[in-house]
């Protein structure tokens, strides 16, 4: 049990997760910095990707080497590795020592979200489970309205050092408050490589897990050059994108708010066709409404909405096929949501370099499409697989 009740236990997994976030996002923030200070553009994108990159091929092994060990004590040893690595690219002599550090924090980082959602869907009744999800992820929600803006302004002011500097210092505050205030005692179980193999290629896993990959490559395609979208598209100035962006990040964290009370009602299913039926429109509305600087605000709003009722039904559903190994699906869930990252900003600039920021859309519209599809096999996978054990327990 925790030394805390329940709401207060997953606003502190929250937290671990909100310093998850900003160690992958505040980066962003810090690039002007960096590049004025002699790196180069694509430097300071590697530290991005690097970390997504470590995290993707990390997580699921990860589970396989300690995720049978106390989960509290792997979080808060992740949360100290993640601190340290962002203490080492605070003070590297040189970029080689810098990205080997980004590095070593994504190896920490590789548990932090899966454990703290682990943990979050552990303390509550099985159907409270989306609910809690959802209040664990609303720190990676939160982490993208704040952590790229105050990086530009603490970069600018004091240099893109003092950001690691604050990433360390939010990581190990989150492992102390941890330490401080949880008391769960549960552990996963024992995994090798070949359940790891079972549950990806088991037909309703596997291709449930592939919804978050390419839902997440559909986000990042139009994301990462969204700014760009919104200038060279229809016409905003930096005033007005800032603006859009703003209210952008805030109607993502609204989305959140929105999964915690709907996975009280709906199931995770319906959920997540309803996000990403919304998000077709969306993108194909961006990719042919007029060239004016509003005609994108309302599909951008909705977007927000959608994306963050997303992230937790697909956690929600990913531990409902598979309950018992539910710290490895979130692990795989994880490594899918940053392979899509990473896959994503990728595809963007290349799409984006060959035939112009207009087109972005139309790609990720055809990622949310294959999505669904990946969403709908996997639901008729699982009910085959369910009416295959009714049977056997029948006979």
């Amino acid at each position: 049990m925790a030394r805390l009740s329940p709401p207060l236990v997953l606003r502190v997994l929250s937290m671990c997760n909100f310093a998850l976030g900003s160690a992958s996002l505040a980066i962003v923030g810090a690039q002007a910095s960096m590049v004025s200070g002699g790196m180069t553009v694509a430097q300071a994108a590697e530290l991005v990707a690097v970390f997504a990159l470590t995290f993707s091929l990390g997580a699921p092994l990860a589970q396989v080497f300690v995720g049978h060990r106390r989960r509290r004590d792997v979080l808060i040893g992740g949360l100290l590795i993640l601190a340290l690595g962002s203490v080492l690219c605070a003070v590297a002599p040189s970029y080689g020592w810098l990205l080997a550090a980004r590095v070593l924090a994504g190896l920490g980082a590789t548990v932090v979200g899966p454990m703290a959602s682990s943990i979050g869907a552990g303390i509550v009744p099985p159907e409270r489970q989306g609910h809690a999800l959802a209040v664990v992820f609303s720190g990676i929600a939160i982490a993208s309205v704040l952590s790229v803006p105050l990086a530009i302004s603490a970069s600018a002011a004091l240099g893109w050092r003092v950001v690691f500097v604050g990433l360390a210092v939010l990581a190990g505050a989150a492992a102390l408050l941890v330490w401080l205030t949880v008391d769960d005692q549960s552990r996963g179980i024992r995994l090798d490589l070949r359940r790891l193999l079972k549950a990806l290629t088991h037909p309703a896993t596997g291709t449930g897990l592939a919804v978050i990959f390419f839902q997440v490559s559909a986000y990042f395609v139009t994301y990462t050059l969204i700014t760009a979208l919104l200038r060279d598209r229809f016409g905003a100035d930096t005033a007005t994108a800032s603006g859009i962006m703003f209210g952008f990040g805030i109607l993502g964290v609204a989305g959140n708010w929105l999964a915690q009370r709907l996975a009280l009602r709906f199931g995770a299913n319906r959920l997540l066709y309803a996000a990403m039926g919304t998000m077709l429109p969306v993108f194909l509305a961006l990719a042919v409404v007029p060239a004016y600087w509003w005609a994108p605000v309302l599909p951008l709003l909705a977007w927000a909405l959608a994306q963050d009722v997303f992230y937790p039904s697909q956690q929600r559903r990913v531990v409902e096929l598979e309950p018992e190994i539910r710290g490895l699906v979130l692990a795989l869930n994880s490594s899918g949501l940053f392979a899509g990252i990473a896959l994503g900003s990728f595809l963007g600039g290349r799409v984006a370099q060959a035939s112009g920021v207009a087109t972005l859309p139309v790609i990720s519209l055809l990622l949310t499409a294959l999505a669904l599809t990946a969403l709908t096999i996997s639901r008729l996978a699982a009910r085959k697989h369910a009416h295959q054990l009714r049977s056997m327990r029948a006979a």
